[in-house]
C-alpha cells in the first residue's frame, strides 16, 4: 500500500503528517489542542484537521465553540456520515428532525440529505464520511 500524507500550509507549516497507509496513529488529545490553539479557531468559532483520508473514508476532528454550527453540502454523496462528541454538546439536524448528543454519543446516518450540527457548549467531535 502506497502511504498518503498532507501537506504543509502556511495555517500548518510543520502539518505534514500521515493520512493513509496499513496503519495510521491519530493523538486526538495532541490534535484538539492543535486546533483550538490555532487563529482559525479564535477568528472563526470553529476549526478542523483531517486525520485519516482515502478513497471510501475521511475521518476529521472536529472544534466548534459554542453556537458556531457545520453543514453538509447538499451534493456531498456519502453512504455513511457519522458524527461522534468528544466533548460538549450538538444538535443533528436533517430536514426538520434534530438529535441531541452530548458527551461520549455518537449519531450515524444513511441519507444524502443536507445536514446541520450547532454546538450547544464549545464542542469537540469526530466526523467521519463513508462514500
Amino acid at each position: 500500500m502506497e502511504e498518503k500524507f498532507n501537506k504543509a500550509t502556511p495555517q500548518r507549516p510543520a502539518g505534514t503528517r500521515l493520512l493513509d497507509a496499513e496503519i495510521v496513529p491519530v493523538d486526538i488529545e495532541k490534535y484538539i489542542r492543535d486546533i483550538v490553539a490555532e487563529s482559525a479557531y479564535e477568528q472563526n468559532g470553529k476549526n478542523a484537521i483531517t486525520v485519516f483520508k482515502s478513497e471510501k473514508v475521511t475521518i476529521t476532528l472536529l472544534a466548534l465553540k459554542n453556537e458556531e454550527f457545520f453543514q453538509s453540502l447538499t451534493n456531498e454523496a456519502h453512504s455513511l456520515l457519522s458524527i461522534h462528541v468528544i466533548k460538549g454538546q450538538i444538535t443533528f439536524t436533517v430536514e426538520n428532525d434534530s438529535i441531541y448528543l452530548s458527551e461520549n454519543q455518537i449519531v450515524n446516518y444513511h441519507l444524502n440529505l443536507p445536514v446541520t450540527a450547532k454546538a450547544l457548549a464549545d464542542t469537540v467531535c469526530v466526523l467521519t464520511v463513508t462514500k
